[in-house]
């Protein structure tokens, strides 16, 4: 396949798409590119060296080989991101139950369930240009059931989490629209009203 062939089909993908589903993935690459630099720089202080510069290497190959996929086959992409969403959920249910090992790993080790959500989020805005319902829903689901879970499990420090949570409101706010969007579609246009019948006297 050509280039020429290969452009000519990528904008046959995204023609079509509306302006809130461009918005939200605008909102959810902006802020995993944010992200993604301040992993990245920690990472490369603190642990350095080959493993800093590996994990964010694997990082971003991540998104970029499911952000593909969700570019040419959404459906697909959602299913695996969908399995892949049981990690968050998962740290999420840690903190529920032992919110201060979880937190202190974190502490050692680097935002952990933040990198996993970023991860999932990346691709899922992709595929939310063509499948902008299942991508909202998994937005919402990966960015703040772990934090609610995690809020539940600080218990009096339940300020802590929310905090944290804060962070995420680009992608809350790119769920949100994913789903405004397909509602917006699913919703039947308001048809030409019909001329009344002369009533015959």
């Amino acid at each position: 396949m050509t280039m020429n062939e290969f452009g000519q089909r990528l904008l046959a993908r995204v023609e079509g798409v509306d302006a809130l589903r461009w918005s939200a993935l605008a909102v959810t690459l902006g802020f995993v590119g944010l992200v993604t630099l301040f992993v990245g720089g920690s990472a490369v202080t603190d642990p350095g060296g080959w493993a800093g510069i590996g994990g964010t290497a694997v990082l971003v190959l991540a998104m970029l080989g499911l952000s593909l996929l969700a570019l040419y086959r959404p459906g697909a992409a959602l299913v695996v991101l969908a399995v892949a969403a049981c990690a968050p959920l998962a740290f999420g249910v840690w903190s529920l139950v032992d919110y201060g090992a979880a937190h202190d790993w974190e502490d050692g080790h680097g935002p952990l369930s933040l990198v996993l959500v970023v991860v999932i989020c990346a691709p899922a805005g992709v595929a939310g240009l063509f499948r902008p319902r299942a991508a909202g829903y998994l937005i919402l689901t990966v960015s703040v059931v772990p934090l609610l879970l995690a809020a539940v499990g600080a218990a009096s420090h339940f300020y802590e989490p929310l905090l944290v949570g804060l962070l995420l409101a680009p992608l809350v706010a790119s769920g949100v629209l994913f789903l405004l969007s397909d509602r917006q579609h699913g919703q039947p246009h308001p048809s030409a009203p019909l001329p009344r019948k002369p009533v015959l006297r």
